[in-house]
């Protein structure tokens, strides 16, 4: 049950890290997310069991996301309407936090922060490689000055769906392979 918040939450990930800004928009927002969420179920599980503390996680991983992306339509309409798809999707992983067996007040935390971590990762590789470029619509955010940087022309495949997969299998890969085997 220890890699459940994470499983969750590919799903936002496979549809928004094809670029690097919106990798890391979702990657924030997630982190903000199950941060409240960790914070606000620490004191609550005392409280509530089973169904009434994944309701519990399910309403503050709502709340903490409606007021993600009021926020992400106040800043840039452009990523709001790219990201409106998929932000919902982060309320898994808040309900994986009530079902987690570690129940620290700081458990979203680490879970946001390897939310953010992998979204950032994926988001840098699959732009660097899928589109060729990097930061190429930072304009959403910083404006005009920061549009155009393209640095090849990359490989489509990775910006789909099915590039992310194998990009997951070759990262997974390379993380076994340095990893040293428990005997």
């Amino acid at each position: 049950m220890k890699r459940l918040p994470a499983l969750l939450a590919l799903a936002p990930l496979l549809g928004t890290t094809d670029l690097l800004i919106k990798a890391t928009t979702v990657g924030l927002i997630g982190l903000l997310t199950l941060l409240v969420c960790g914070l606000a179920l620490a004191p609550l599980r005392n409280r509530l069991h089973g169904a009434h503390l994944i309701l519990a996680a399910l309403f503050f991983g709502a709340l903490c996301l409606g007021a993600g992306e009021v926020m992400l339509q106040a800043l840039t309409a452009e990523l709001a309407a790219a990201l409106s798809l998929f932000l919902p999707l982060l309320a898994l992983p808040c309900l994986a936090l009530a079902l987690q067996d570690e129940h620290g007040p700081w458990a979203g935390l680490r879970s946001g922060l390897a939310l953010l971590g992998l979204a950032l990762l994926l988001g840098t590789l699959r732009e660097l490689f899928g589109h060729g470029s990097l930061l190429a619509y930072a304009d959403w955010l910083f404006g005009p000055a920061f549009s155009g940087w393209q640095l090849f022309s990359g490989m489509p495949l990775l910006t789909q769906a099915a590039g992310t997969f194998i990009l997951l299998g070759l990262l997974l890969a390379l993380f076994r392979h340095f990893k040293p085997e428990k005997a």
